[in-house]
């Protein structure tokens, strides 16, 4: 059964969001976790008159938002991210070119459908959500913020506190039932008084931002191991490293995804990571000592200054000038993040375990 609905279809530039005010928005994001993320620094943000649904196809993701102050999450009963091909009509059957500020008929398939109808959206905002890679200065510096000058009026913006950290609406407190059934799975190879770290090598938007073929991130869990026979490894993606893999080990729970990962994350004492979901959620939730991996990319495109974390950034970022753009040149020394420039393309196990040793002893 099929749900449909009459929308005003806009997009971040398009039918002068920014400017609408006391009406109910269902906000459609079909974007990876690490957008999901992000999107938790932007909701605090919208005008607060407004009343705020978000969904994709892919409740995988949407979990993240559980308990997310301002802003209720629909689900679509799909956890596996998609466009909704499965379950009927694509994206609604609404194209993003059709996203102008015009009345638009949706149909959105159950169980979502209800949920919908439910929340009564007179508008349906659908962004691409585009990359500045490090174009745009401060205090639009990043991918997020420079979604909220088009999201956010004008008078508005001129009192939000965009010259400080932006805070993040996403409850990142796991739910006890879960953090109870991961509690068990972590106890099969990482018992209380072991001390985890959790590593991801692998994203899935651009090959180049990968942490190699494994080598060094082997490498990298011998050197751990070396300081202390305490440590245990997960790996979010690569069987070949360390302990246990992500998947082998929680698959089998009936949970989303980001249920499970908010729990994994309250048990993690080192992270370390490529910028993909898992990096850009340990680094918003904070308390977690995390060494930040840049292969291809800057952080100062994407993510919030981090008190617990050290970034290291390849010479490939510095050959291509990605730390002259603006992102990089206009951010007040406040919003700095702790980096260190390493001489190779490529991520040597021993400036990783560098970092690693400055956060944790």
């Amino acid at each position: 059964m099929t749900s449909h609905l009459d929308v005003i279809a806009m997009r971040e530039d398009r039918g002068r969001f920014a400017r609408r005010t006391g009406t109910n928005v269902l906000v459609y994001w079909p974007h990876g976790f690490g957008d999901w993320v992000h999107f938790g620094g932007i909701a605090p943000l919208l005008e607060p008159s407004n009343r705020y649904a978000i969904t994709r196809f892919g409740d995988d993701y949407v979990s993240v938002l559980d308990g997310c102050n301002g802003v209720t999450p629909l689900y679509s009963g799909e956890r596996s991210p998609g466009d909704g091909s499965a379950m009927g009509a694509p994206h609604f059957g609404l194209r993003l070119r059709d996203c102008n500020g015009r009345r638009r008929r949706i149909a959105v398939a159950q169980p979502l459908g209800d949920a919908v109808e439910c929340f009564a959206p007179e508008i349906l905002l659908w962004t691409d959500y585009p990359e500045t890679e490090g174009r745009t200065a401060f205090p639009f510096h990043t991918k997020a913020r420079n979604l909220v000058r088009h999201l956010v009026a004008p008078d508005r913006l001129k009192t939000a506190p965009l010259f400080e950290p932006l805070k993040n609406a996403i409850d990142f407190t796991p739910s006890p039932e879960v953090l109870r059934i991961v509690d068990e799975r972590l106890s099969q190879f990482a018992p209380p008084g072991t001390r985890l770290c959790v590593v991801s090598t692998t994203g899935i938007t651009a090959s180049r931002k990968n942490w190699g073929d494994g080598h060094e991130a082997r490498d990298f869990v011998s050197m751990l191991r070396a300081r202390s026979h305490r440590w245990r490894v997960l790996s979010m993606d690569d069987e070949t490293v360390g302990d246990a893999v992500f998947r082998r080990v929680f698959a089998s729970i009936e949970q989303p995804f980001a249920r499970v990962f908010k729990a994994l994350a309250a048990r993690t004492d080192l992270f370390i990571g490529i910028p993909s979901g898992p990096l850009h959620f340990v680094l918003a939730r904070g308390g977690i000592p995390t060494v930040g991996l840049w292969l291809a990319h800057h952080p100062d495109w994407y993510d919030e200054p981090n008190a617990d974390a050290i970034h290291l950034i390849g010479n490939y970022v510095r050959e291509r000038g990605f730390d002259r753009r603006p992102a990089t040149l206009t951010k007040p020394p406040s919003h700095a993040h702790r980096v260190r420039y390493v001489a190779m393309r490529t991520m040597e196990a021993r400036d990783v375990m560098a970092a690693a040793d400055a956060l944790t002893t």
